[in-house]
């Protein structure tokens, strides 16, 4: 393996190494994300836990409420049909790539779930925060799903015991779509920052040879 290369792997694992696993719950306490404004370092994993009865992690649109995002993004599907009283056992994994604002929101029409607020933010900034977003989507005739299956993230099965109510979570993940676009995880960054700082020493070293 060339210097180059090794230099480029160490400082993909230096960010693994450091990424935070995020939990949100998905209508544990009513319409809403728990927690529903989350700050996330690159590389960091936002862990969707799915409560009754069925709920939808989609990203949105910050120019248009309850629609998904033109590009990228991310999509749950309806996958999680869960009973009161415990989580689903799967859960919906998506990793944040940058630090970018994102929002997301339920796509359930059944009681009009975005429109009554049942959104989130990642990384809020400048005029793209949670509250912007609520408002609008006050006006949204109806909340769209994609037109396509599971995207953008992993659903991971068996991660959570049905008889736990919170707990670290664990399971044999199944991928259903390739990771893309994670309370917060600047703490990753404070891990992985001497590591990857070696590694751009090194490779403006090699770029100098």
């Amino acid at each position: 393996m060339s210097p180059l290369s090794s230099l480029i792997l160490i400082a993909g694992l230096a960010l693994q190494a450091g990424a935070v696993t995020i939990p949100v719950s998905v209508g544990k306490v009513g319409l809403v994300f728990d927690p529903n404004t989350i700050r996330a370092a690159q590389g960091d994993i936002i862990e969707f836990r799915f409560w009754a009865r069925n709920h939808s992690v989609v990203s949105g649109n910050w120019n248009q409420a309850c629609t998904p995002a033109t590009s990228a993004g991310f999509f749950s599907g309806f996958n999680f049909p869960t009973e009161a009283g415990a989580p689903n056992a799967n859960v919906f994994r998506v990793t944040i790539n940058d630090t970018n604002p994102i929002v997301f929101y339920c796509s359930q029409n059944t009681g009009s779930h975005c429109k009554n607020g049942m959104v989130g933010v990642v990384n809020p900034a400048g005029g793209n925060t949670l509250e912007s977003y609520v408002n609008a989507a006050k006006s949204a005739s109806t909340a769209v799903s994609p037109q396509v299956g599971v995207f953008g993230g992993v659903i991971v099965q068996g991660a959570i015991s049905p008889t736990t109510t919170g707990g670290s979570s664990t399971g044999t993940g199944t991928a259903t779509g390739t990771a893309t676009p994670t309370q917060t995880g600047n703490a990753a960054g404070t891990i992985a920052a001497p590591l990857v700082g070696l590694c751009a020493a090194g490779l403006a070293a090699l770029v100098l040879m």
